[in-house]
């Protein structure tokens, strides 16, 4: 099966983005933090996503589509293992990715930290119930 990220597994709208940010449960590793909720979706994907590179952080634009496409890829080659984990636990979820570090990382640290953060979060809030 294809790699894909498409439109409906995005976290989109700004009731739901806001109330994975301000009730989520939340894991770090430095640079990322990755802020995720168990919720109902209204899409046949087991989670949705959404990516954050604050300008504080990375004040050139182009510094901030950088980073944040390297996160977009790192989650799209690793989803279908956390979707079928959800998928067994029968279980929906919406997850928020914020970058908090002071320069652009390396695309191997991007891949291993989003990787572990998922990972973490999956082991203490889906396969715990």
């Amino acid at each position: 099966m294809r790699a894909t990220f498409r439109k409906h597994e995005r976290l989109t709208g700004r009731d739901r983005v806001k109330a994975v940010a301000t009730t989520g449960k939340a894991v770090h590793e430095t640079p990322f933090r990755l802020v995720g909720l168990l919720m109902p979706l209204d899409t046949p994907a087991p989670a949705q996503v959404a990516f954050a590179v604050p300008k504080r952080h990375l004040r050139l634009a182009v510094q901030r589509n950088r980073t944040r496409r390297l996160m977009r890829e790192a989650y799209r080659l690793n989803k279908e293992r956390w979707y079928a984990q959800l998928r067994a636990a029968d279980r929906q979820c919406a997850w928020l990715f914020v970058f908090q570090g002071d320069s652009v990382p390396k695309w191997a640290d991007t891949h291993e930290k989003i990787t572990r953060s998922v990972d973490r979060w999956l082991l203490q809030h889906v396969a715990r119930r």
